[in-house]
């Protein structure tokens, strides 16, 4: 009987020095979430400056090379071609800056969610809309970069015309 305690206790030893073994491998994995709550802020400064700036090329470039956006109200643009043309559209409308507040971000190594609220900016600060958005972030070539892009305004709809 006390072998059979002592095969028992061993056992559960070794399965269990083994899972934490595996945890600290784990652990010394190079994703820090930290680190990248740090670069989305970064790059939502950028982001939202870029409009001020006529930057399109360095909006683009915060989007991963298969990037894509979904605009309310439009249909998905992908690719950088698409997104330089949506942001050259966004100027042309007056747009001088999107104030981005993050209000959440989690995930892992292989992507990362953000959740926020944004404000549209015309001349002077004035608000042109203002609503809340879903962007998951993929690491690209060492950075972390948007990968997919969700927003819709907090203004109700527009009603349906009379038949």
């Amino acid at each position: 009987m006390k072998q059979l305690l002592f095969l028992c206790t061993a056992s559960v030893l070794i399965f269990t020095s083994c899972d934490h073994k595996q945890m600290t491998e784990g652990e010394k994995s190079s994703f820090n979430i930290d680190s990248v709550k740090t670069q989305i802020a970064a790059s939502n400064i950028v982001f939202g400056e870029s409009f001020g700036k006529g930057d399109s090329t360095g909006f683009a470039a915060l989007y991963t090379s298969d990037g894509c956006m979904s605009p309310q109200g439009m249909p998905k643009l992908c690719g950088t071609a698409s997104i330089a043309a949506f942001f050259n559209g966004g100027v042309q409308s007056g747009f001088k800056k999107i104030a981005l507040t993050t209000e959440e971000v989690m995930g892992g190594q292989d992507g990362v969610i953000e959740t926020g609220k944004y404000d549209v900016q015309g001349e002077g600060g004035v608000s042109y809309e203002k609503g809340k958005y879903i962007v998951m972030w993929k690491e690209e070539n060492g950075k972390w970069k948007m990968h997919r892009d969700l927003w819709n305004s907090d203004a109700a709809p527009q009603p349906m015309p009379a038949k």
